[in-house]
């Protein structure tokens, strides 16, 4: 028995401790009970990449860097993704998606899919293995960042007065919005 609170195996659990509670155990399952095992990771990972190297890079970078890339085809992301919303407005911006995607690198593509999808690597078989199916939304704003729900990997797109606009929000919102819900 691991007593989370100091105390707490005499302290009634409640509307008004709860979120203690919660808060206790929350980090006892994800920091305390693995302190030894990630210690030791953390110090074959320093032997090889020096700790100085590694605090350069964010997590996505690292998960970048540690995974690659992949390699992404336009042609199975084509044939394998789903479309919400037939206004002849989101049909202008669906063509400047493909066209601006059709120019990614493979770095791009993969912030994509961490963007959307929340993980940069796609599952064996491709896009049509993606469950749910990639989703392109329109998005009911104008001129806006996309913005995706990654529990559905879907990106919502809002409409723009021209490709070099879209083209930049875009690749903004791939580059910098890609934090989600990380743990502090």
């Amino acid at each position: 028995v691991v007593e989370l609170v100091t105390g707490g195996s005499k302290i009634r659990v409640g509307n008004a401790t709860k979120h203690q509670y919660l808060d206790a155990l929350a980090q006892y399952r994800l920091a305390t009970s693995l302190k030894d095992e990630v210690e030791q990771f953390l110090k074959g990972l320093n032997e090889l990449i020096p700790d100085n190297l590694l605090s350069i890079f964010d997590e996505n970078e690292l998960e970048l860097l540690l995974c690659g890339t992949g390699e992404y085809s336009i042609a199975d992301f084509r044939a394998h993704h789903v479309v919400n919303g037939g206004s002849s407005e989101f049909r202008r911006i669906l063509d400047w998606f493909w066209t601006a995607v059709s120019n990614f690198t493979q770095e791009e593509m993969a912030r994509l899919l961490q963007f959307t999808t929340g993980c940069s690597q796609l599952p064996p078989g491709g896009f049509a293995e993606l469950s749910p199916r990639f989703q392109l939304t329109a998005a009911p704003t104008f001129g806006s960042l996309p913005t995706a729900h990654t529990c559905f990997n879907q990106l919502c797109l809002p409409d723009y007065e021209s490709y070099e606009q879209f083209e930049k929000a875009l690749l903004l919102a791939i580059s910098e919005g890609t934090e989600g819900f990380g743990m502090i």
